[in-house]
Parts: C-alpha cells; structure tokens; sequence
C-alpha cells in the first residue's frame, strides 16, 4: 500500500469510527452465525441419522433453518449486549444447543416424541429411570462427548483471533432484531402443531412455548351450548330412570402398563401371550381405544380416563397435564363415587411424587392413594413391581372395605425399556418362532413374557371376582403400546407398520389404539364395541354401572354415538367414516370439549361432584399408631401400624435399627424403658414426609 493510500485509510478511520469498528466485528459475528449453522445442520443429520437427510432439509425446509438460526442468534445477541467475550458466548450457547439436542435425540429414541419446556420440570422422573436407561454404549457416548468438548473450547479460541469486542453492542442489537423479525415471520408461515422433522427441534421447542389461540366464534359457541343442552336432555330421556338401586357395584379400572395385543404382528409363538384376556371378550364389552402417548406418558392417559376430558383441549398429546394443570380440586371418577357412596382408592407400585400423582390424586377426591413407599414385601419382575403383586393389593383392598369400592390401579410391571436383563434364561414361558435381528428378539422377548404374567395376574384377579359375593365391573385396558426400539424398530422391521413418519403414525390407531374388556360377574353378554376415545370410557362406565354423572359426562356419552373417535384434525362416526375438521360433525365435537373444558376450568357447576375438603387424604396410611409395647433387657416388640419397611424409627432422638414382622408388628434388638421416646417417618425420596407418628412415651 502506498503512503498517500495508508494516510487517506487512516484518515477514513478516524472520521467514521463507529462504521469501522461495525467492518471489524462483522467478521467474528459471521463466524458465529457460521457455526451455529454447522452445529444444527451435524445435529439435525444426528437426529435423522443421515448427514444426506439432514443436508436435504435444510435445502427442503430453508425458512425451518432461518428459524432455528434465528434462535440462536437472538439469544447470542442478548448475550452480547452484556458481555465482549464473543468466544465465551459461542461456547456456551452452542454447548446448550448440543446438549438440548442429544437429550432430544435421546427422548425421541425412546418414546417418538420431541423434547418439551415442560421436560424441564420432569428431571426428576427421568433421573430415576436413568439405571433402566444406562448402558456401556450411552456411557462411552458421554465420554467422548465430554472429550468433543473439550476440544471444541480449544478451537474456539484458536478460531476467534479477536476474542473481545469493542463497540459492538449496535451488531448485537442488529442481530437481535433481525432475528426476531425472522422469528414473527416465521410464526405467520409455521404451525405450532408442525412436525418436528419440518421444524428443526430449536424451532419445535420454541414453538411449544407458544400458547395455541383455540377460539371458539360466537356462532360455534351458541351451536356447543345448543348441542350441550340437547345431548343432556337426550341421556336424562334415555337413561334418567334407570340408576343403581341400593347395591351398587363394585368398580375396578387396572391401567396395565403397555398392555397390547402383540398378536398384532403376526409373530409365531409357542403360547399365546394374552390368551386368558382373548377368552374373556366371550362374556365381555371390549373393543380398542384411542389414547393419546405412544411409548410413555402414561399420567395422560389416566387423565382421559379420570376426568372424561380430553389431551386435544391442549397444545399437543404430550403436554404432561398431571405435573403441569392440576393444582385444585377437580371433578373425576373418584370424586364422582365418593359422592355416591364409594370408598375410592388409587394404587400405583411406584413413587408417589411421579408426575405429581399424589399431589393430583388428593385434587380428585381420592380416599387414599396406594404408592410404593406405602408397600411391603414388594414382589419385582426386574426393577419393577410384579403385576401378581399388585392384585394382591386390589384383592386386598375389596375384601378389607364395606362400602363400595372405586380402585384405580396403574401397575408398573411392563415398563420399558426392554433391552435390560429383567428374566434369567430360565424364566421365559413364551418363546418367539419368527426369524428376527437379535436386538428385536431381544426386547421383544422381555415385552411378550411381562404381558404373558399379566395375562396370568388377571385370571387370578378375574377368578377372585367371579366368587367374592360382590358385583363388580373390571375395566382393564393398555396405558399405550410399548416402545419396542428406536423409530419403531420391531413395528418396521416385522411389517406391522411400513417407513411412515412419525407424524402420520400418531395419528395412526395402528400405534395408537390399546386394546381393552369391560367385564362384569352379573353380566356375562359378549358385545364388540366400536373404536372409541379413551375419554369417552369415563361416561360409558358410570352408565353400565347405572350411576349418576355431570352433565358434561352426559353429553359426551351421547357425543360418542355421533363421532366415537376425535382426533386434532379429523375424526370418524359410528359407521367408520372419516370426518374432516371442516365437517360440522367435527367442528361441533371440538366445539363442544372446549365449551366444556373452558366451563370447568372456570369452576361453574362443579360443586356438586368435587371434593372440595380432602384434609383426611390417605390418612389410613399416613397416620401412624403403637397400640402396645413389650420390652425385654434385649429387645422390644411395637404393635399398631401401619408399619412400613422403608420408615425410619427414633428412639429418644436416635435412629435404631427394626425389623419387621410377617404379623405386622416391629421388632428392635434392644430393650425399651418406661419414658423412652419413639417417633417413626416415612419420607419419600424427596425428604417429604408421608406418614409418621411424632411421639409416643413407652409406659
């Protein structure tokens, strides 16, 4: 460069200063931007598991990428506002987006559905399922990330040879407001009910945070009320005369944990799986439902089935209602037969704080809830509570109440995933005879042997009822399919489904109907039913059992004979036709569970079947009694209860060890004297506490 060119430069530096210092921080924003472009390109081609898939939605789906871009460059602009250190920030912004990204993967390997926001508030429910999850593949995968990083760090600062800026904050702002334009554009051409593999996952998470505008015009709201009112006075019409006289029956719902027909698949076995549960659609009502989770998300199937509501009111069938919606006292089924005279008890083999359950359990009007702390003597089926075990309790609990009895039982047994070492290989009823890869046949294996015990734990159940003098009603039904490998693995591999995207399969019954029999021991009448929503089971069981209901299970039992299936965007009627959502038929329908949903969540007619005052929740279990103690110089004998095998025991302030007794009653390998303190705790892993008895003096 000349003097007199390198004099007018410097020159031209010094009169625009501001526009100069703009041409030195363009370079490292551009770098910026230019790996976080690579970063969701290698990671979207991670998440299709093709780099060529990956390559082709970008080229696809460009305004997706912007999005997702945009993202990352609005949150990297804020960032900036505040700090110089630009390396720093492409670091930790891109570390998170690869984070975000592999646990996304990870979720969606298991259950065919994207990370949530809400996700964020399950860590715990994932954590305690993380021995089922770990293996020598995830933990070598972790190490090597770890190791990526690292590295990742050192490029970076090799790669950023301006590592503090300098008047930079009008790029920054620039960035900001580029990026949120982009992303209010984006809102206009995108649906927040897209697929993820349109989206990207940034943009999908994004997306979930946008509250869906569900709107209901005033033309479609009058046409509810109208439809409302006529479906009531049509079931008072029908049915009004017909409730229970004063023997009501017993009524049991077991929610069995990935129950499914695997017949389905057309794989040979050497015994049939569920043959006890087939023999029964000869003296039963059965058919299939319609849940709305695949591979997981049981708690929102139980909502469906609790409330009669549906997961279509929400942003998407995944939002987990339980831990995120129910904080106050609601109408449900156990608040419904408590009304009516019911004991109404829930019973779930696992931890009481998953998914809220307990917390939820008390809003419904539920008597007591049954959960894993609250259990001895736990028979497991690998790390899982065995389904025999659990119709002990339900046995138990029918033979133990005078009043009518309500049980709401979610079993554990068959919880995935199936690719950990639940039987030895002398443990296996069912053999499989169809050639398949071995990782199929493997977790295929450990599926069809659990359904095969639950098919043996509910002939025993079964059994019990037909003699126990009682009238019962036995609703017994799958929570989901299983998820029986990545992206469907046995479901592709065996032909059950073909290279459908996993949009189209949700909302395909092939994966999303769960078969189930509602039977009863005074009515025995063999009766296929059609394909139904699982909401709309609540009504049908309170009017088999000839119970009063609200008025808004009214409508929906009338609702269901016009369009027993609802989905989002289509529905069928009775005669199996498809009903699009233009149709009125479907506009009504969606019409009307907004209406109804939109009434109950302002709390209008809701008195008469809510329990607003459960202070004595679970108390039978909670509240813990010694009725006698006998102590010798070396050892004491407590009698009371309940006793739990997991509680803690003091002794004037100091823990002791107990055992306890196939009787009930506690032994402690030391002897008590007059004045001694015992306090006993059950806590459950959270440090809460669940039941105890602060203090009692030994006489």
């Amino acid at each position: 460069m000349s003097k007199t060119n390198a004099q007018a430069t410097m020159q031209s530096s010094q009169k625009y200063p501001i526009m100069n210092q703009f041409k030195q921080n363009m370079i490292p924003f551009l770098k910026m931007l230019s790996i976080y472009g690579i970063i969701i390109l290698l990671m979207e081609s991670l998440f299709r598991k093709s780099i060529t898939d990956g390559f082709m939605w970008m080229v696809h789906e460009p305004l997706a990428f912007l999005l997702n871009l945009a993202i990352l460059a609005v949150i990297s602009g804020l960032l900036l506002l505040a700090t110089r250190r630009i390396a720093i920030v492409t670091f930790i912004v891109s570390t998170l987006t690869i984070v975000l990204h592999v646990v996304n993967i990870g979720k969606f390997s298991l259950r065919n559905v994207p990370m949530l926001y809400e996700d964020f508030f399950l860590i715990k429910e994932v954590w305690v399922l993380m021995p089922e999850l770990i293996n020598v593949k995830v933990l070598l995968g972790l190490g090597l990330g770890i190791l990526v990083l690292f590295a990742y760090a050192w490029g970076l600062h090799l790669f950023y040879k301006k590592r503090k800026l300098s008047q930079h904050r009008i790029l920054a702002l620039i960035l900001v407001l580029v990026g949120s334009l982009l992303l209010f554009i984006g809102q206009k051409q995108m649906h927040s009910d897209d697929d993820i593999s349109k989206t990207g996952f940034l943009y999908s998470l994004s997306n979930n945070l946008r509250t869906p505008s569900i709107v209901i015009d005033k033309t479609q709201l009058e046409a509810a009320d109208s439809l409302y009112t006529r479906y009531v006075e049509g079931y008072n019409t029908e049915f009004g005369g017909e409730l229970a006289d004063s023997v009501k029956p017993n009524i049991i719902i077991i929610q069995s944990e990935a129950y499914w027909d695997v017949n389905k698949m057309d794989v040979k076995f050497s015994k049939n799986p569920n043959a006890y549960f087939e023999s029964l659609r000869n003296e039963s009502q059965y058919g299939e439902m319609y849940v709305p989770v695949v591979g997981g998300g049981t708690s929102n199937t139980e909502y469906e089935i609790l409330t009669g509501m549906t997961l279509k009111n929400y942003s998407n069938d995944w939002y987990m209602v339980y831990p995120n919606e129910i904080k106050s006292p609601l109408i449900s089924l156990a608040s419904i037969l408590r009304k009516q005279g019911y004991s109404s008890v829930g019973i779930h083999p696992y931890m009481s704080w998953y998914y809220n359950r307990y917390g939820v359990y008390n809003s419904m009007g539920f008597n007591t809830f049954k959960t894993l702390e609250f259990m001895n003597d736990v028979r497991k089926v690998g790390e899982f509570a065995a389904d025999d075990y659990t119709t002990d309790l339900i046995i138990n609990q029918i033979e133990n109440e005078t009043a009518p009895v309500f049980n709401f039982t979610v079993t554990m047994q068959n919880h995935g995933p199936y690719g950990n070492a639940r039987f030895g290989a002398d443990q296996f009823d069912v053999d499989i005879k169809t050639k398949m890869s071995d990782s199929t046949k493997y977790f295929l294996h450990n599926y069809v042997q659990g359904l095969y015990l639950s098919d043996q734990a509910l002939e025993k159940l079964i059994n019990y009822l037909k003699t126990c003098g009682e009238p019962t009603i036995l609703l017994f039904y799958g929570d989901h399919l299983p998820m029986l490998g990545d992206d469907y693995q046995a479901y592709r591999e065996l032909d059950y489904i073909g290279n459908e995207d996993n949009y189209t399969l949700q909302n395909d019954l092939r994966m999303m109907a769960v078969p189930y029999i509602l039977w009863s021991n005074y009515d025995t009448k063999s009766e296929e039913l059609p394909t139904m929503n699982a909401s709309f089971m609540t009504s049908f069981i309170l009017n088999k059992a000839a119970l009063d209901m609200p008025d808004y299970l009214k409508a929906l039992y009338m609702a269901r004979e016009d369009m027993p299936l609802y989905f989002r965007t289509f529905g069928y009627d009775t005669n199996g036709n498809k009903l699009t959502q233009e149709s009125s038929a479907f506009i009504n329908m969606k019409s009307l569970y907004l209406s109804i949903f939109n009434t109950l969540s302002k709390g209008e007619g809701i008195d008469q079947w809510v329990i607003k005052d459960n202070s004595d929740f679970n108390k039978t279990l909670s509240e813990i009694n010694i009725t006698k103690v006998e102590a010798s110089e070396s050892q004491t004998q407590i009698y009371g209860g309940p006793f739990y095998e997991g509680m803690a025991i003091s002794v004037n302030n100091e823990k002791i060890d107990f055992d306890l007794k196939e009787d009930g009653t506690l032994q402690i390998k030391r002897g008590l004297k007059q004045g001694d303190q015992i306090s006993i705790q059950l806590l459950d892993t959270d440090g809460k506490v669940l039941a105890e008895l602060k203090s009692y003096e030994v006489q």
